[in-house]
């Protein structure tokens, strides 16, 4: 049997998935390969699966929040590949308008703008700056 070659895998700003060009539709393949996802030392992705690794080319960020929801009183985030997640400590960064947070790595996940217009619901200002308050936890909202 011969060996066939991995596919191209990229992920674009929307956080959508592709293998060789084509858009990639089934969610628990994505799922799979998202929760096999790793960040290298120089700032390259790859699906660690079975002792292999498959590079990722990512246009901005690997991971998108499709939705924010309250869990058992916490804010939950759901990313498009349908993992759902506590919304992590740590600052929201704004960069060109578009808030980023960190989930596994250093701004690794975009916010879509209705989970953060979700997320605003929550809104404070305390001595020009903003935050969102969610019982007693608070994210910082910063400008890059």
């Amino acid at each position: 049997m011969e060996n066939l070659r991995a596919p191209e895998l990229f992920i674009d700003k929307d956080g959508l998935w592709y293998a060789d060009g084509v858009l990639m539709i089934n969610k628990e393949i994505i799922k799979l390969f998202a929760a096999n996802l790793k960040k290298d030392s120089h700032d390259k992705y790859h699906i660690d699966w079975q002792n292999q690794l498959y590079p990722v080319r990512v246009e901005d960020v690997p991971f998108f929040v499709q939705s924010v929801t309250e869990q058992v009183g916490q804010l939950t985030i759901q990313l498009n590949d349908g993992r759902k997640f506590p919304l992590p400590p740590g600052n929201i960064v704004m960069k060109n308008n578009i808030p980023y947070i960190s989930l596994f790595w250093q701004r690794d996940t975009k916010l879509s703008r209705p989970s953060y217009s979700e997320l605003c619901k929550n809104l404070i200002e305390r001595n020009g700056q903003y935050f969102i308050k969610h019982g007693d936890n608070e994210w910082l909202v910063e400008d890059e």
